[in-house]
Order: structure tokens, then C-alpha cells, then sequence
């Protein structure tokens, strides 16, 4: 393969890479990321979405169901983390596809690490060297750069040589597509549990020699030029191994199972209530100025399910007035059909704020709001949230991710002695005994191997 492209020094970085060459903080990120996840796709497993999957295309733990099926689970609720290098859900396809190759090779814990990390970093610096440009104009890099960096963690879980590797990710980059429109839908979490499975068919492909186009990223015809749209930066590869996405600028763990561009204003509107002692009835009216990302991201102003729920600002701020924040239970029990949230839901408004979206502001507070809560006695108080509580400026801490996890499992009627945030935070990925514990949740009566299925 071409030493020159993109898919070869992404090969190459990645086939070499082991836990030994990567800083503690990086990996220290990563086990938080990797326990994050399989907590979100353990309460993701009574999803509608999961559900249809597993009945459709689950009923045994194949390595393919696997991937099709815990990547559906973990982002079902949108509860999973973001990284805004490329504004995508990396660990959501990833991990999936390195459980899922673990179930085929029996790779032990340090290579799935390893491989977590691989494919995390690569799905995040291409991220920043295709832009964001193209997730404006419609893609959605969740699935353009998730399946690509999910297909370098199946092929390092796999075990797969660099040149096999550098096939499978070319396979990917020429694959690699994804519409918004998915939003509010089944389809989104759908999606991401698709490019999990495609991730783990290309590199079992690459194994078992099927070759790709070398000029996958490079080509007239290929990723950087149709979706990049004349602005990528590929030299921003080189510090692939110096400078770690994981860390820099690093993940947004959510508090919230909504879209991340509803945090700041949720964060805000309960600080002022509570400032104001407020009750819902005495609230007249809740303003919310928003930057441009914030604003095409949250759509549904009048949601009419539970997924268009979840991209509602109006729904998100209304939770926050009456209870100070968005839970789960509000999306299982329709509360955006609530007379009392409706009600509240009615004296929200959004309102894109230019001074919100220029580049600077972009680049420091992507998804901040600045929120004004009129009361019903001529009250006014107001603020500004820059960056919510769980972006990377601003960490959750391993208390709260901890209690996040413990919801998921309660959330999920489930709990494991085996798969503890021990066994993941102190002792390394702890991907064989999540692999088995997936097994319990989803396939409680089809056995409990570690190899197979």
C-alpha cells in the first residue's frame, strides 16, 4: 500500500499501537469512556429500537449480532459520549466492533484496550482533518468517521497486519456515508449499530485478503474530496501519537440522555430556578440564545415521540424548570405529552444568537446558551453557560460517572458482580467480562462463552 495516504499511516499507527505506548491519562480516559458505554448500552437494551433490532436481526450471539445489536443499544438514548473532534459518537461504534472481534479472536483485555484506543484516536483526527464543515452541510460524522475508526479497533482486536488493516480501512473510507435526516428516529441508533457490524464484516474481509482502493481518502472521487469539500487538512494525521484526541480536547460524558446541545441551556435554566426559587406556574417565559450548532441540532419544538424528544430544546428546558434536568424516566414515560411540561414546553423559545457562532466561540463553547427566565411577578434573571457540566472543560467526575452507571444497570433490571467500575477504572478494559456480561443481558439463554456464539 502507498506509504503517502491517509489509509496507510492510519494502518500502520494503529497495528503497532499497544498499551504500553499510551499515556496512563489517555488510557485512564479511555477505561472511563469504555465503562460510560457499556452502562449506556446495558439501559439501552429495553430500547424500541434495540428490541426491533435483536428480534430482526439478533436472536443468537453471533460476532455480528453483537456489533449490530450493542451498537444500537448505546446510542438508543443518546445518552453516550461526544468528542468534538469531528462531532461525533465514537465509542458508541466502537466498542461495539472490538467486543464483537473479541468474541471471534478471545483477544485478552490489553490488545481490546489498545485496540479502543486505536480505533478512538483515528475516527477523532480524522474528525479534525475532514473538518466539521460537512456534519453543517448534512453528514452525519457519527457514521462517516465512526465506521472508520470502528473498523481499525476490529482489525487491531483481530490481530491483523498492517497491510490488511490499511485494506480494510480504504474499504471503509469508500463505504463511509450517513444522512442527519436520521434524526428523531428509530434509524439513528439503528445506524450506529449498522456501522459497528459493517466496521467488524470489513476487517474479517481485509482478513481474509479482500483488497481496497489504496486512494480511498486521496482520490478525486474519494472521502476527503466528497465530503470534505476542498477544506481537509490531512497533515493533521502526522500527530497521530503525540497529540491524543481521548485527551485533547477530550470527551463530554452526558448527564442527560438528550442531544449534548441541549446541556448548557438544561444546566442554566435549573441554576436560575433555583436562584429564583421558581416554581413551574410562576415561570412567564424562558429565552434561550443559542449558537448556530445548537440551533440546527434541536428541531423538534413540538416532539411527538420520545427520539424527537430528545433533539427538543423546548422539551429539555421545560424538564429543567420543573425538576432541574432531563431523566430518563421522562423519556420512558412520554412526559413530553405531560399537560404540565407541555404547558411549560409552550413558554420556552429559541432563538439563534450570531454572537454565539462566531469561529472563536465555536472552537471554545460550541453548545453554549444564554438563558433568560422571565417570572410571572416582573422578575428577570439571566445567564450564560459556556460549556455544560460533562464536556471536557468541565470533567464529570468519577462519582457521578459512577452513579450514571449504577442508574444504567438499575435502569436495566441488571446488575453483575463480574462487571464492576473497578474491573474497568483499576484493572484494565475489562472488555472479556463485559463481552460476557452483553451475553447475559441481551442473550440471557444462549450461553455464556467467551469465544464464538
Amino acid at each position: 500500500m502507498n506509504q503517502t495516504t491517509l489509509a496507510w499511516r492510519f494502518a500502520h499507527w494503529s497495528a503497532s499501537l499497544t498499551t504500553q505506548t499510551v499515556p496512563p491519562a489517555v488510557r485512564h480516559t479511555a477505561r472511563r469512556a469504555i465503562l460510560d458505554t457499556f452502562g449506556v448500552i446495558a439501559a439501552g437494551a429495553q430500547h424500541k429500537a434495540t428490541q426491533t433490532a435483536l428480534a430482526a436481526f439478533g436472536p443468537t450471539p453471533t460476532p455480528t449480532a453483537i456489533a449490530l445489536i450493542l451498537g444500537t443499544a448505546a446510542h438508543a438514548w443518546d445518552w453516550d459520549d461526544t468528542s468534538y473532534a469531528g462531532i461525533n459518537h465514537g465509542s458508541a461504534v466502537v466498542l461495539p466492533a472490538v467486543l464483537a472481534a473479541q468474541a471471534i479472536s478471545g483477544a485478552d483485555d490489553a490488545t481490546a484496550l489498545a485496540a479502543f484506543v486505536a480505533g478512538s484516536e483515528i475516527a477523532y483526527t480524522l474528525g479534525e482533518v475532514i473538518g466539521s464543515g460537512h456534519y453543517f452541510r448534512g453528514w452525519w460524522s457519527t457514521i462517516t468517521l465512526g465506521l472508520i475508526g470502528a473498523t481499525v479497533a476490529a482489525c487491531r482486536t483481530l490481530g491483523l497486519s498492517a497491510d490488511a488493516t490499511g485494506h480494510a480501512i480504504a474499504l471503509a473510507a469508500a463505504m463511509a456515508g450517513g444522512g442527519k435526516s436520521v434524526f428523531g428516529t428509530d434509524g439513528k441508533p439503528f445506524l450506529v449499530g449498522m456501522a459497528a457490524r459493517n466496521a467488524l464484516d470489513l476487517a474479517l474481509a481485509a482478513q481474509a485478503g479482500l483488497t481496497g482502493p489504496v486512494h480511498a481518502f486521496e482520490d478525486s472521487r474519494g472521502f476527503l474530496s466528497l465530503l470534505g469539500d476542498g477544506s481537509a487538512q490531512p497533515e493533521i494525521a502526522c500527530s497521530l501519537g503525540t497529540r491524543w484526541r481521548l485527551t485533547d480536547p477530550g470527551l463530554l460524558i452526558k448527564s442527560h440522555p438528550v442531544c449534548s446541545a441541549a446541556h448548557a441551556a438544561i444546566e442554566m435554566t435549573a441554576q436560575l430556578c433555583r436562584q429564583a426559587c421558581a416554581t413551574p406556574d410562576q415561570i412567564a417565559a424562558i429565552l434561550c440564545h443559542v449558537p448556530h450548532l445548537v440551533d440546527i441540532s434541536l428541531v423538534h419544538d413540538h416532539p411527538h415521540s420520545a427520539q424527537e424528544a430528545q433533539f427538543s430544546l423546548p422539551f429539555a428546558v421545560a424538564c429543567a424548570a420543573d425538576h432541574g434536568g432531563v431523566r430518563l424516566d421522562d423519556l420512558i414515560d412520554h412526559r413530553f405529552a405531560d399537560p404540565d411540561i407541555l404547558a411549560l414546553m409552550a413558554r420556552v423559545r429559541k432563538m439563534h444568537d450570531p454572537a454565539l457562532s462566531t469561529p472563536q466561540m465555536l472552537l471554545a463553547a460550541p453548545e453554549s446558551a444564554r438563558v433568560v427566565l422571565h417570572l410571572a411577578d416582573g422578575r428577570r434573571l439571566e445567564g450564560f453557560c459556556p460549556v455544560a457540566y460533562g464536556m471536557p472543560q468541565r470533567p464529570l467526575s468519577d462519582d457521578d460517572l459512577l452513579a450514571k452507571f449504577a442508574e444504567c444497570q438499575r435502569l436495566a433490571g441488571w446488575h453483575s458482580n463480574s462487571v464492576t467500575p473497578a474491573s474497568i477504572l483499576a484493572l484494565g478494559a475489562g472488555s472479556e467480562r463485559i463481552l460476557t456480561a452483553a451475553r447475559a443481558v441481551f442473550w440471557p439463554n444462549a450461553g455464556l462463552s467467551a469465544k464464538g456464539g
